[in-house]
C-alpha cells in the first residue's frame, strides 16, 4: 500500500492524543506501538491517557512503556488516574483539558493505526475549509456503515473511535456531555459542532484498525443498553414531537421480544428508571434545527442512512495493478466534475481514467484546469457517434488491467475500486460487483449542476447467477470491475444499442467466466425522479430490450441441461 499511497511530506501540526483506558491492559501496547510507528514527526504529537479506575495493570503498564520505551519519542505523555469509573465523555474531557493543540485527537485504545494514517489526515485537515470542524478516520476491518457524500465526503456524525476535532469548536460547545456515560456521545457531539455551522468530514485515506468487535455482528450487552437509552436521550434533545413519541413506541415494540440476550429486557427496564432523572436534563438543553445547516436525522434507531453491509471485513489489495475507469460523457461539464470528483477521493492508488466526449469537446478545459492532479486521458468524438461507440473507444484507449465504468453521473464512494481490486486478486473471477444505491434525483439545470435528490435504496442485492441475469440486468454498469481479456477476446458494447448496452455486454462475458457479487455497497447510480423523464427512459429501454431478447437467441449459453436445473433448485430454496 504504501508505496503507491498519497503522501503529505512536510506538513507537520501539534495534536494532543487523548485516550480513555478502562481495563484495557491487552490493547495499550499495541496501540502505541502502531502510533510509534507512524511516519508523522512524533514529537509534535502529546499524549493523554485518562484510566476509569481499572482493576488490571493498564496504569502500570502505561507508566512502563512512557519510562522504559516512550519517554524521548512523543512531545509529552501524561497519564491521569481516576478512582472511579466516570465514563467515556467525561474521561475524554477531563484529558483534553490538560492539552493546548489547536486540534485534538480522540482515538479507541483498542486501535491501531496504519503507518501513513497521520500523514493523509493532517495533509487533509491543512487544506480545510473554514466550516470543517472534525475529521473521521476509516475503520478497519469493519467500516463504520453510515452514509456520507462521495464528492464533498461530509457526513452527518462522526464516530468516536477515531476523530479529529478543531480545540475551539469542541470547547466552544462544552466537550462530550457528560451526561452520556458512553454511546451516542459521539453523535450528539457531533450534532452540536454542526448546530453551531461546523461540519463533519470523512477521510477514507487515513485508515485505523479498530477491534472493537472480534466477530461480525456480535452482541455487546453495555452497547445495546446504552445505545438505546442515549437515542431516546437524543430525541429529547434534538427530536420534534412526532420523533420522540415514535422513540416511545420503538421502545415499546423491543418490549414486545426478550431480546438478543439473556435478561436484556430486565436489565434495559432498570437503566431507563436510572435515566429519568437525564431526561430532564435533555429536554432543558434542546438545540434549536436550522434548515440547511442542522438538520438531525432519526431514522429508526439510527442516525443516518447505512451503506451496507457494516459487517464486510475490509482489507487492502495484495497488490496494484492498474485499473482503467471509462468515463463516457456528453456536453455537461458541470455534471462531469462530480464524477472525476468521486474518483479524487479514490482510495486505490494507481488508476487511470479515461474520459471520452461523445461530441464536441466541452470539458477538455475543466479537465485541464481543475484534474490535472490526476491521470486522465481525454479525447472527444465529432461528430455524435452514441453510447457505446464511446465506450468501446475508451476501452481500446484504456491500458488498465482491470476496467471499470462509471458514467458521468454516476459516483463511486471512496473504497469502490480498492473493495473490488481485493475481492478479484488470487481468484478464478472475471468480474466482480459490489452493491449500489439507487438514487431518484430531479435534475434542475445541468451549467451549473443542480438538482435534488430524494431517496437511497438498494435494488440489486443478487449473488450471481446467469439464469437471472439472462431474464433480467440487475448489475448497474458502474458496479462492475472485470478484466480487460474479457474485451480483447469477446469485445465490447453494440454500437446498435443506446440502451441495456451493458446487459447485453454482460451476458457475452458471463457465457464462459466466473462473476461474483461482493456485498458491500460502494457506489450510487441516479435515476430520473420525473415521472414524464421516466416513462421516456423506459421506452428507450422497452425498444432495447427486443433487440437484446433476439439476440440471446444465438447465444449459446455455456451452461448444460443439469447446471440449470441445478441453479433453478437452488434459487427456490
Amino acid at each position: 500500500m504504501t508505496e503507491y499511497y498519497e503522501r503529505y511530506w512536510g506538513i507537520s501540526m501539534k495534536l494532543d492524543l487523548v485516550f480513555v483506558t478502562y481495563n484495557s491492559e491487552k490493547w495499550v501496547a499495541p496501540c502505541l506501538a502502531s502510533l510509534a510507528r507512524s511516519r508523522y514527526p512524533l514529537q509534535d504529537i502529546n499524549i493523554f491517557i485518562y484510566d476509569n479506575a481499572s482493576t488490571d495493570k493498564t496504569v502500570a503498564l502505561c507508566n512502563d512503556l512512557y519510562e522504559q520505551t516512550y519517554r524521548s519519542v512523543f512531545g509529552n505523555v501524561m497519564i491521569i488516574k481516576s478512582n472511579k469509573n466516570v465514563g467515556f465523555g467525561m474521561g475524554n474531557n477531563l484529558a483534553a483539558r490538560e492539552g493546548k493543540a489547536d486540534f485534538i485527537f480522540f482515538l479507541n485504545i483498542d486501535t491501531e493505526l496504519h503507518a501513513d494514517a497521520l500523514d493523509v489526515l493532517t495533509g487533509v485537515i491543512e487544506t480545510r475549509t473554514a466550516e470543517e470542524k472534525m475529521w473521521e478516520l476509516r475503520q478497519f476491518p469493519y467500516e463504520h456503515p453510515k452514509l456520507y457524500h462521495p464528492v464533498t465526503q461530509y457526513t452527518s456524525w462522526s464516530s468516536g473511535a477515531a476523530f479529529v476535532i478543531e480545540r475551539s469548536a469542541f470547547e466552544k460547545v462544552g466537550g462530550f456531555d457528560q451526561r452520556i456515560f458512553m454511546y451516542a456521545e459521539d453523535v450528539d457531539l457531533s450534532w452540536r459542532i454542526r448546530s453551531q455551522g461546523g461540519k463533519i468530514r470523512y477521510v477514507p485515506k487515513a485508515i485505523v484498525y479498530h477491534y472493537s468487535y472480534s466477530t461480525a455482528n456480535v452482541v455487546k450487552p453495555n452497547q445495546y443498553l446504552n445505545s438505546i437509552v442515549n437515542h431516546l436521550n437524543l430525541r429529547l434533545r434534538y427530536g420534534t414531537k412526532s420523533e420522540v413519541m415514535s422513540g416511545v413506541k420503538m421502545l415499546m415494540r423491543l418490549f414486545g421480544h426478550s431480546g438478543p440476550y439473556t435478561h436484556s429486557r430486565k436489565q434495559l427496564i432498570k437503566k431507563l428508571i436510572c435515566n429519568l432523572p437525564a431526561c430532564f436534563h435533555f429536554m432543558r438543553t434542546r438545540v434549536r434545527r436550522q434548515d440547511g445547516v442542522f438538520e438531525p436525522k432519526f431514522l429508526n434507531w439510527d442516525y443516518e442512512l447505512i451503506r451496507d453491509d457494516g459487517f464486510y471485513p475490509n482489507r487492502l489489495p495484495d497488490s496494484y495493478p492498474l485499473v482503467s475507469i471509462i468515463v463516457r460523457t456528453c456536453n455537461r461539464p458541470d455534471v462531469l466534475r462530480e464524477t472525476l470528483i468521486s474518483l479524487r477521493h479514490q482510495t486505490y492508488p494507481n488508476l487511470e481514467i479515461v474520459v471520452v466526449e461523445d461530441g464536441y469537446n466541452s470539458a477538455a478545459a475543466m479537465i485541464e484546469r481543475e484534474f490535472s492532479d490526476l491521470n486522465i486521458h481525454y479525447q472527444a468524438l465529432m461528430p455524435h457517434v452514441g453510447r457505446s461507440a464511446a465506450g468501446n473507444t475508451a476501452m481500446r484507449l484504456a491500458k488498465g488491467e482491470y476496467f471499470n465504468f462509471l458514467d458521468d453521473d454516476d459516483l463511486f464512494f471512496a473504497d469502490h475500486v480498492e473493495v473490488l481490486v481485493a475481492s478479484i486478486l488470487n481468484t478464478s473471477y472475471a468480474a466482480v460487483y459490489s452493491l449500489a444505491f439507487e438514487v431518484a434525483t430531479v435534475t434542475h439545470s445541468t451549467k451549473p449542476y443542480k438538482y435534488t435528490e430524494y431517496f437511497h435504496r438498494v435494488i440489486h442485492r443478487q449473488p450471481f447467477s446467469l439464469l437471472i441475469l439472462s431474464h433480467h440486468n440487475y448489475i448497474p454498469i458502474q458496479s462492475i470491475l472485470f478484466k480487460r481479456q474479457l474485451f480483447d477476446e469477446l469485445g465490447g458494447l453494440d454500437e446498435s444499442l443506446d440502451a441495456l448496452e451493458d446487459w447485453d455486454m454482460w451476458l457475452r462475458y458471463a457465457l464462459g467466466a466466473e462473476f461474483c457479487m461482493i456485498n458491500k455497497l460502494t457506489s450510487i447510480y441516479r435515476v430520473p425522479y420525473e415521472t414524464t423523464v421516466n416513462e421516456k427512459r423506459q421506452k428507450a429501454l422497452d425498444d432495447a430490450l427486443l433487440v437484446v431478447r433476439e439476440k440471446e437467441k444465438h447465444y449459446k449459453v455455456d451452461m448444460n441441461a443439469y447446471s440449470l436445473l441445478r441453479e433453478y433448485e437452488n434459487l427456490r430454496k
